[in-house]
């Protein structure tokens, strides 16, 4: 009763422990407020980076899998009896480049199926086919054989569209481009130790234990799916009757996406193309031991993605003081003179830091263009835009080793590097004219 008394004539106290107790309990009210609204609208509440990390450690080793035969793929078809060197790198274009083919068919067929059942139950499906594809890799006899089961694991590889699409979904707006930058490192990286690993594993245990080993890694990944992923639902739901086409058709109408897309078309042409070429040309025309060659790609290419890595995580900081565009224009010319660069370069090192400063640049290119496009669409339909793209933009990686075969083949491995830069230059030029240059298309940042 004293103290009840004290309050009443100490108006002073009482407005004071009434603001402690605003300032205590108000916020926290708000939070939760935030949060189950965030909930209503598809996001998670605070725990959206544990899952933004569970995707990238899953890219991470679902790159490795898919991309770590590039380091020996040409020197295993040898042992498979392809003995002309133009032979075996037109062959080597066809088994690196049919995988991207599948995929690129396969996403949206997959983004779409994500969009209806829920990504969880589509990536185990895609996770156990794999696992299977790639340790039956290793008992191929013949080039048919290997080129039919990495067929098999390009129409199951459409994982990334369906990645983007947890991103975009979970990821708070003001975020967007950190994770996409996370999640493009983590694709680089897959991509830079799955070479390392396979040339490594080739050389000490011979060319069909990679594929042991990179199914296990598979089987890993499954298990983080089974285990660690939460049941998603998107929110908004594609209309079964619209039919692909038209998807795209209404995505590249918008002139930002529609460039962006064919701006991510060059890029995956160019850094592609000289994949399946670069063993070969290592072993032929510059002075290696012809034991350690799959190694040796292995540390470039390990090298050019950490750099790349590096670059895409600063994303995010960098944005803060230079418009998007601009970084992208910088980027796409930076890679095309480092292209050169690997071509003029007289060993294998100075060809590796050329690649590796290549690898920086074009570490910014893919997280900018993916952050752009998924400004220019509607909110209501960015969790399904990138399966509708990818169909197109990866079909870059398809062309691009193929006819980089072809070239090498007809022409010169050297001719290679020179159309992969110029595929660069012509980016840049792009990004800057109707990007920077031109108002209409101008982002604001």
């Amino acid at each position: 009763m004293v103290f009840f008394c004290y309050l009443r004539y100490n108006m002073n106290m009482s407005m004071s422990i009434y603001s402690i107790v605003m300032c205590k309990y108000i916020p926290s009210l708000c939070v939760n407020i935030y949060h189950r609204q965030r909930e209503k609208e598809g996001y998670m509440d605070f725990s959206w980076k544990r899952l933004i990390y569970l995707m990238c450690a899953i890219q991470i080793g679902a790159g490795i899998t898919i991309i770590g035969v590039l380091s020996f793929i040409p020197l295993y078809l040898v042992e498979l009896g392809l003995t002309d060197q133009g032979e075996a790198a037109m062959w080597a274009g066809l088994v690196s480049g049919v995988t991207p083919c599948m995929v690129a068919l396969s996403a949206p067929f997959w983004s779409r199926k994500a969009n209806e059942l829920g990504p969880r139950k589509v990536m185990m499906f895609i996770f156990i086919t794999l696992m299977l594809a790639v340790g039956a890799c290793s008992f191929a006899q013949t080039p048919t054989q290997l080129l039919v089961l990495r067929t098999l694991q390009g129409l199951v590889g459409g994982f990334v569209p369906i990645g983007l699409g947890i991103i975009v979904l979970v990821t708070p707006e003001d975020k967007v481009p950190w994770a996409m930058g996370l999640y493009q490192a983590s694709m680089v990286m897959g991509l830079v130790f799955g070479p390392l690993m396979g040339g490594i594993t080739a050389d000490l245990l011979g060319y069909r234990a990679p594929f042991l080993l990179f199914s296990a890694l598979s089987g890993l990944c499954l298990l983080g799916v089974y285990k660690c992923m939460p049941d998603l639902q998107h929110t908004h739901k594609v209309d079964t009757s619209e039919s692909q086409w038209s998807l795209i058709k209404s995505f590249m109408s918008i002139p930002t996406v529609r460039l962006l897309v064919f701006i991510l078309f060059l890029c995956n042409f160019g850094i592609t193309g000289i994949g399946p070429i670069l063993p070969l040309y290592i072993k032929h025309y510059m002075s290696v031991n012809d034991d350690f060659v799959a190694t040796i790609v292995g540390i470039i290419i390990f090298g050019a993605g950490v750099f790349s890595a590096l670059a895409s995580i600063s994303i995010g900081k960098l944005s803060r003081f230079m418009p998007m565009p601009r970084i992208l224009c910088v980027s796409t010319c930076g890679v095309g003179g480092f292209f050169i660069l690997q071509y003029l370069m007289p060993d294998v090192w100075g060809l590796g830091v050329s690649r590796a400063l290549a690898g920086f640049f074009m570490g910014f290119v893919t997280p900018i263009a993916n952050t752009l496009i998924s400004k220019a669409v509607p909110i209501e339909r960015r969790s399904i835009v990138f399966g509708a793209v990818s169909s197109v933009v990866m079909m870059g990686n398809v062309l691009g080793p193929v006819i980089s075969g072809m070239i090498a083949r007809a022409i010169s491995y050297g001719a290679v590097f020179w159309s992969t830069a110029a595929i660069f230059f012509i980016a840049a030029l792009g990004v800057y004219w109707y990007l920077i240059y031109k108002p209409v298309l101008k982002y604001n940042r």
